[in-house]
């Protein structure tokens, strides 16, 4: 055999190869999850101890028939018995509580607090075998097995499970953090249980019940938060063959993620312009839409999903691409695509939200970049205006909150810890 063929048949064993382990870790991303741990068991990465507990679940609050499954729940690093104990929320978007969690993340949250992590039906590692039928998602049960109304009743049996265990005396009261669509999750839960919270903490986020009453969207359109970039972005589609979900994903992503957020949009626009091009955002996940589509779409990710399109459904369900650009609603369409493909087949209505924020009289804190691509200042003053004994909070910061770290711990801390009247947290929102 000469140089030429050996060469040749090098290479085609390699694709080969590489062939064979794409499909391998294809197949284990997609693959259907066929069960769970026993009601008695724990995942051996995680045995049970004084920072991590098990807790059995009603896989249907609704049907208590359906059984259980194992959930289970977290404490923060420097925990300890405290009438401020503080649930600090996730929801079916964010997938950050697992067996192995990266409590670095929400340390920059809540540092020195006392906190609970909720692990979220759903995610994995707490897959539901239930919602898959003959190799597929069954959207009908996922959408009933996943709805955030679940997990308000989950979050309160951890509550009630801690009084059990002794940590909290049956007559106190938690604190509830939740950002952005956990931020949702939290003015859900205390519509419900508000009776059991002292204080709440809503960053960066929304309602999607306030924003339909107003006739604005969940999350405002591009004009809104940067009208001389919508401006850019509008003379490009028009002149330049871009795809348009594509560009307003990166713009979403950065956006959400940059410290200076309409400025790094405008760098961003203006370079195309100059006849920049978009590849450098091809190798990176979350800018490339094509493999974030990918990953969502996975079986596993279902939970996501749900919760994905209750959030923004009502407005994508409505949304018109041909007279409007909304960052957020361009992508995903095309990255929940398919259950919002069975909403509209199946003639279903989005999710309506009816939470009562009038009847809680603790105190709420809200805080609000000036700058968060996500959020508008309007719905974050309606939310304001809807909470009896509650004060917004605008800092020139994004969706992440990431400008002034250690001041934002020590704002959220000492509120949790005294509330309002207390001189230190005067003292730090006054500077």
């Amino acid at each position: 055999m000469n140089k030429a063929k050996k060469k040749l048949l090098s290479a085609v064993i390699i694709l080969i190869i590489i062939a064979g382990v794409f499909y391998y870790l294809h197949y284990d991303f997609y693959k259907i999850p066929q069960s769970r741990i026993g009601l008695n068991e724990f995942y051996a990465e995680m045995p049970e101890d004084s920072f991590h507990h098990y807790i059995n679940l009603p896989i249907d609050h609704n049907r208590l028939s359906q059984g259980f499954f194992r959930g289970f729940y977290l404490f923060s690093p420097n925990f300890f018995k405290s009438k401020n104990i503080t649930f600090l929320l996730t929801d079916g978007q964010m997938e950050l509580v697992s067996t192995e969690t990266d409590f670095q993340f929400f340390e920059n949250v809540l540092c020195g607090s006392s906190y609970v992590l909720i692990g979220v039906r759903g995610h994995s590692p707490t897959l539901f075998p239930e919602v898959y039928k003959n190799g597929k998602v069954d959207f009908e049960l996922a959408t009933i097995l996943f709805n955030s109304d679940q997990q308000v009743e989950d979050i309160e049996l951890v509550r009630l499970d801690l009084i059990k265990k002794g940590i909290l005396g049956e007559e106190d009261k938690i604190n509830v953090f939740g950002a952005s669509g956990a931020g949702v999750l939290a003015q859900q839960y205390i519509s419900k249980y508000g009776a059991n919270v002292n204080r709440v903490i809503l960053e960066s986020t929304g309602a999607p019940d306030l924003a339909q009453q107003c006739g604005i969207k969940y999350s405002s359109n591009f004009e809104e938060f940067n009208p001389v970039g919508a401006t850019i972005l509008n003379d490009l589609l028009k002149q330049k063959s871009i795809d348009k979900q594509t560009i307003c994903n990166i713009l979403y992503q950065k956006g959400r993620t940059e410290k200076s957020p309409r400025e790094a949009q405008l760098k961003m626009l203006k370079g195309l312009q100059n006849g920049g091009g978009l590849l450098k955002y091809k190798f990176k996940p979350v800018t490339n839409l094509s493999v974030l589509s990918y990953m969502i779409k996975s079986p596993k990710e279902i939970a996501a999903r749900v919760r994905w399109v209750e959030l923004v459904g009502y407005d994508l369900l409505n949304y018109d691409s041909q007279k409007e650009i909304n960052l957020l609603y361009e992508f995903s369409t095309k990255a929940i695509s398919d259950l919002l493909d069975y909403y509209k087949e199946n003639k279903i209505s989005a999710k309506t939200f009816d939470i009562n924020r009038s009847n809680f009289k603790g105190e709420v804190l809200i805080l609000k970049g000036t700058e968060d691509v996500v959020f508008s200042d309007k719905i974050n003053l309606k939310i304001q205006q809807s909470y009896p004994n509650s004060k917004l909070l605008f800092f020139k910061d994004g969706h992440r909150m990431q400008n002034n770290v250690e001041k934002y711990i020590l704002i959220r801390n000492s509120f949790l810890n005294e509330g309002f009247k207390s001189e230190k947290f005067i003292k730090l929102t006054s500077e």
